[in-house]
């Protein structure tokens, strides 16, 4: 608080030199909540605590929601986000939502940070085994994993062994916390990438019938 009302001037306006320091030091406090966060999550997760509200979701607004979320930051950088649905524009999923918008936001995050400037994300969104599955992917330009690094991207607190991790950061938990939420629905994640050219990640969710939340 007191961080972000320096960010703000409230007190006074700062020099160069102090504009950077407030920076740095609300850098550091968003990515000590990040873990946090994570770290309470993934122990409600693997303690059986964590509760899990089915309800009926528009999957196109949620999808168009996300990807607005993250468009400003990403049009910083001139990265293009798209949104593509096969054969399931008007679908509506049964789904813990804030939870499939924690798996959701961890991806694309994940895409436009990664992604150099002047990239892109695509998001698609298709019909797997006879309409009895999802599959959700995001797919972006970004700089890729080695293939040594991928058995390491959903273990927790792993942080990647490429000329990258202190330019970029993380928490190392984010991936592991995504691939717990996909699981609690029934479902799986998976990776592809090009070292250098780009990644997509994909989860597949059951469509499975359920109640429509009351309230």
């Amino acid at each position: 608080m007191e961080s972000e009302v320096l960010e703000d001037e409230l007190l006074g306006a700062l020099n160069p030199s102090q504009r950077e320091d407030v920076q740095y030091i609300l850098k550091a406090g968003r990515h000590l909540l990040s873990l946090i966060n994570d770290i309470l999550d993934l122990a409600k997760v693997e303690s059986g605590k964590m509760q899990f509200e089915v309800e009926r979701v528009s999957l196109k607004g949620m999808l168009e929601g996300m990807l607005a979320m993250h468009r400003e930051k990403a049009s910083r950088h001139g990265i293009s986000m798209d949104l593509q649905m096969e054969t399931v524009a008007d679908m509506t999923i049964e789904a813990d939502e804030r939870k499939l918008k924690q798996i959701l936001f961890n991806l694309l995050s994940n895409a436009v940070k990664f992604t150099p400037d002047g990239g892109s994300a695509l998001v698609v969104a298709k019909m797997l085994s006879g309409a009895k599955e999802i599959e959700i992917s995001v797919e972006d330009t970004g700089i890729g994993i080695k293939p040594d690094d991928i058995p390491k991207l959903f273990q927790e607190f792993s942080q990647l062994d490429s000329v990258y991790d202190k330019e970029y950061g993380g928490t190392g938990l984010g991936l592991a916390l995504t691939k717990k939420l996909v699981e609690l629905h029934g479902g799986r994640i998976q990776v592809s990438s090009e070292f250098g050219k780009g990644s997509r990640f994909a989860f597949v969710l059951p469509v499975r019938q359920g109640r429509e939340k009351n309230g």
